[in-house]
């Protein structure tokens, strides 16, 4: 008698999701080695919601075009009229063998040339707004922009003083000693080379003078000054001239001499007697506001220079008159200062912090600390050079960004980020964030690094960057909403970067593209310009079990979407005991079509597919709901499975939810 078949159990089909992405693109890792909700690779991407991966805004024109090639920064300049602020752009472009700088409003039909200065289109321009003042900083001298007449205002030179001062000592002879005077005129925004130096042979130290003891110094007058500093030096006889340093500063222009009894100390912190004329303004290249005070860096005729300008209602003014002057930091090393920013200490008290360049991309940090020094009865304001710890500088100025009081910025040997740890009270602490992405550094061409551009915005850091190219050819985007998560890249030349507020309210995420203004925009979809750019975000190897030894039958992969649109494809890609093979599915999501379903009846789960064979099919779909899945089926045998979703034409947009794999165990298989 046979037995009667038995009914077998069907066998369980198990889920694999895949709900978020906010490990982002991990580029440095073997294909099998990356987690599951990472991504191998992405191209014209960003993440939103909580971890969902979506095509980036498009690019679209953005108010009047450049009238010549932009040199440098696209400014945001406020400007109040009465009690309403306007907003302009601000930009020094080139036309012939010279720059001019512009303005403009979003709103505007054309850019108005500022007249009052031609510039040298050599070097790029970077601005400053302080006090109803744009200062125009390529490096050259310094020249500023009144917003209140559009005008550009330069600054007259005074003549250096080309005598030694006279020295008339009283009570003070022989020759154990000597002091050193030299004297410097200064103008509104800056300060006259050194005079020739007079030396004076004393028998006293000078900080032990007695009352009785003093030396009268004498100057000629220099036209035009608003007033003198005094500075001074003292050695012991033989043993050569020492710097000097200012005692007295900002003198009355209309008196030509000062009484120098020893009780004047040297401010140390101002620097030694200037061998250069800065009075027709300093000539730098980068700056930046702190509490009011300019400072400066990138002087091209004293690179080690840090500038400050004075006190209140002095801004521009760089002489130690009213509160300005310059500190050196790093001098004669091979660390240059090249970015200055308002930060803070590791206790929190804020500071200015000075970024360097150094050699195979190390460079340093260094805080500048407001300090009070007392000598006597007098006290000295003085800025003191701190140097932080660690080489951490940068070859990029003007990617160093800021956000939630931590420093980002890139360096050569991986970007960076200065900020408080728990673990480390009160110091500050430096960390490498770009280990998921290191071989894409590696692709960063190191000599064109200065012209990197950092922004942040609603969250993200984005850095256009010189990656294999000798300009900006791509935007990696660095999510801090998503725990610091990497997305790169996004496939776009950008010059410059800003952030742009229009005269109703809006913001404006705008760059700067082959020399066009565009603005970030979600009006157009998958469209740079009217042309239209790939998407892309696929997944690494995604196994059955942890050491990757297990098999499933893979019966299929189903995509969901938010509020898709336009022509997404879809490829799932297995290795099976043939090797591997890919299964592809596209889907074009329209209005006013006939919804059919997602595969063929001639493609059943046991039909057979050659070795590596693509196979699939475009639809055409009406999707009136916020949720659509795409299945992509397969029933193989895989030990394990990667997918990629795509897109090559404009009009797409999408939100990519999940991805599940649907399967049934098999564990491992024998395949001898």
């Amino acid at each position: 008698m046979i037995d009667p078949p038995r009914a077998t159990k069907a066998p369980s089909i198990e889920r694999k999701a895949v709900v978020d992405w906010s490990t982002g693109t991990v580029t440095d890792y073997d294909a099998r080695r990356v987690v599951d909700n990472s991504l191998v690779s992405t191209s014209n991407m960003v993440l939103e919601q909580n971890g969902v991966i979506r095509p980036r805004p498009a690019l679209v024109e953005y108010g009047p075009q450049p009238v010549g090639e932009v040199l440098g920064e696209v400014f945001e300049c406020k400007v109040m009229d009465g009690t309403t602020p306007r907003f302009y752009m601000i930009a020094m472009m080139k036309s012939g063998d010279v720059a001019n700088i512009y303005y403009t409003t979003g709103e505007s039909a054309n850019w108005t040339k500022i007249e009052g200065k031609n510039y040298d289109p050599t070097f790029p321009a970077h601005f400053l707004q302080v006090r109803g003042k744009v200062l125009i900083l390529n490096g050259e001298a310094l020249s500023f922009i009144d917003t209140t007449t559009w005008q550009i205002i330069s600054f007259m030179s005074l003549n250096d003083p080309n005598r030694a001062p006279s020295c008339a000592p009283e009570n003070l002879t022989g020759e154990e000693f000597k002091v050193y005077y030299a004297i410097t005129a200064n103008s509104t925004v800056g300060e006259t080379a050194g005079s020739p130096v007079a030396t004076q042979s004393i028998s006293t130290q000078r900080d032990l003078w007695s009352d009785e003891q003093k030396i009268t110094v004498t100057w000629d007058a220099i036209e035009g000054a608003t007033g003198y500093n005094v500075y001074v030096g003292v050695s012991a006889d033989g043993t050569g001239q020492p710097e000097l340093y200012p005692i007295a500063v900002g003198l009355d222009p209309t008196i030509t001499s000062f009484v120098d009894d020893g009780t004047k100390a040297q401010v140390l912190s101002h620097g030694s007697l200037p061998s250069y004329n800065s009075t027709s303004g300093p000539k730098a290249r980068r700056g930046t506001v702190v509490n009011g005070r300019v400072w400066l860096v990138g002087d091209t005729e004293n690179p080690y220079y840090v500038r400050h300008g004075g006190d209140y209602d002095h801004e521009l003014d760089f002489s130690p008159a009213n509160g300005g002057g310059f500190t050196p930091v790093a001098s004669g090393t091979k660390e240059v200062p090249i970015a200055v920013m308002p930060f803070r200490k590791g206790s929190g008290d804020s500071t200015v912090v000075v970024l360097t360049q150094g050699s195979n991309g190390s460079g340093k940090r260094y805080h500048l600390v407001h300090t009070q020094l007392t000598y006597g009865s007098e006290t000295i304001v003085a800025w003191e050079v701190m140097e932080d710890s660690g080489t951490d500088g940068t070859d990029s100025p003007d990617g160093v960004v800021i956000h939630n009081n931590s420093l980002y910025y890139p360096s050569r040997d991986g970007f960076k980020t200065t900020g408080t740890i728990p673990q480390l009270q009160n110091v500050l602490s430096t960390t490498q964030i770009t280990a998921t992405i290191k071989d894409q550094i590696a692709l960063l061409n190191t000599k064109n690094m200065d012209k990197a551009v950092g922004l942040v915005y609603e969250g993200r850091v984005y850095w256009a960057l010189p990656v294999s190219a000798d300009r900006n050819s791509q935007v990696w985007v660095l999510d801090l909403e998503h725990k610091g998560a990497w997305i790169l890249a996004w496939h776009i030349n950008v010059d410059w970067m800003w952030l742009y507020n229009d005269n109703s309210g809006e913001t404006h995420f705008l760059l700067l593209s082959n020399n066009k203004i565009y603005q970030m925009s979600r009006n157009f979809a998958t469209r740079d310009d009217r042309e239209p750019f790939m998407t892309e975000a696929k997944s690494g190897q995604i196994e059955w079990s942890k050491d990757g030894r297990d098999w499933a039958r893979l019966i299929q992969v189903v995509f969901t979407l938010l509020k898709p649109r336009g022509t997404i494809n879809f490829d799932v890609s297995g290795y099976t005991e043939d090797g591997k093979m890919t299964w592809r599915e596209s889907v074009t999501i329209t209005s006013n079509s006939v919804p059919v379903g997602f595969s063929d009846l001639n493609r059943g789960w046991n039909k057979p597919h050659g070795f590596s064979k693509l196979v699939g099919t475009r639809h055409s779909i009406d999707e009136d709901r916020n949720t659509t899945d795409v299945i992509v089926e397969v029933d193989e045998d895989v030990q394990w499975f990667e997918y990629r979703v795509s897109s090559t034409t404009s009009g797409v947009d999408y939100a990519l939810s999940s991805v599940v794999a649907e399967y049934v165990g098999i564990g491992i298989k024998d395949l001898s």
